[in-house]
């Protein structure tokens, strides 16, 4: 991996944590995704609109944009099913740790990239890290204890898949187009597809009234959400998508130190142990 993709990368994390960190304090956690998702897509219109005009949009892009957007849209159902029946700090570690060893064996398994050993040495130190993020304590048997609650977890797994899919798909279309643009067709149809499933569940939420409340929660989520996802996908034009999966989660990093210095959270021992192996992870990535 170069130092330039290794750099977008943590400039994605950094984003990728901020526009998360803000949806903490919203309370209609649920309907802010779905207003940022909306933000962005008019945000970014000038971008789209000059990159339209400035590059090619192969109609074989098509199909991965479709598949891209329906993974998507069935990461946010399985979210929501899995925090309805899962506390988030268990169950959070156990999906991001899944997305990473997904994508490793997709991309092996059926699009053949060659990873290095010591690129599948990184990858699973930062799993590590990932999956122990929250736990108490470096036992396998709180792993174990989640493991064993199949009929809830379920959904946790199928979330860390859907992701993990989501990127596999984006590096197949950004290999045939600008990855920028073919996010922000992606998120036209994240957009579509979340606003969708929030009439379904009858939220009840006015966007506009969030809006008002939260005017620049909502202009800053939107700015970031894009920036996190499409410099990952740009990325993924010049770097394994398993490598970039697995670097990305780093963003639980900086996602830690905002929690710190910010919303004033306290961090055991073993999350900091944790935060050191996903570092350890990335730079051995960053070497292979």
């Amino acid at each position: 991996m170069s130092t330039t993709i290794l750099l977008i990368l943590l400039f994605a994390a950094i984003c990728h944590a901020i526009w998360n960190a803000l949806s903490k304090r919203i309370e209609e956690r649920d309907a802010f995704f779905t207003l940022i998702l909306g933000a962005s897509v008019i945000l970014y219109l000038p971008l789209a609109i000059y990159l339209w005009r400035t590059s090619s949009f192969p109609v074989s892009a098509i199909k991965w944009l479709l598949l891209s957007t329906i993974s998507e849209v069935m990461y946010f159902v399985a979210l929501a099913k899995a925090y309805q029946t899962n506390n988030l700090s268990y169950a959070y570690p156990i999906l991001r740790g899944t997305a990473p060893i997904v994508t490793t064996i997709i991309s092996t398994l059926f699009i053949g990239a060659a990873i290095a050993w010591t690129g599948y040495l990184g990858i699973l130190i930062i799993v590590a890290g990932v999956v122990f993020m929250n736990q108490r304590s470096f036992s396998f048997g709180e792993l174990s204890h989640l493991l064993k609650d199949w009929h809830n977890m379920k959904w946790v797994f199928m979330a860390g898949s859907c992701s993990a899919l989501s990127s596999v798909l984006d590096g197949m279309g950004a290999s045939m187009m600008s990855g920028l643009l073919f996010k922000y067709v992606v998120f036209i149809g994240m957009f579509a597809g979340k606003w969708i499933l929030d009439r379904r569940a009858q939220a009840g939420v006015s966007y506009f009234s969030l809006l008002k409340r939260h005017p620049w929660h909502t202009l800053a989520g939107g700015l970031f959400v894009f920036v996190s996802n499409s410099l990952a996908v740009y990325a993924m034009q010049t770097t394994p998508v398993t490598y970039v999966a697995s670097v990305r989660e780093i963003s639980i990093v900086f996602a830690t130190v905002i929690g710190v210095f910010w919303l004033k959270e306290s961090v055991s021992l073993v999350k900091w142990v944790s935060i050191g192996l996903i570092l350890t992870g990335v730079i051995v990535i960053k070497m292979s």
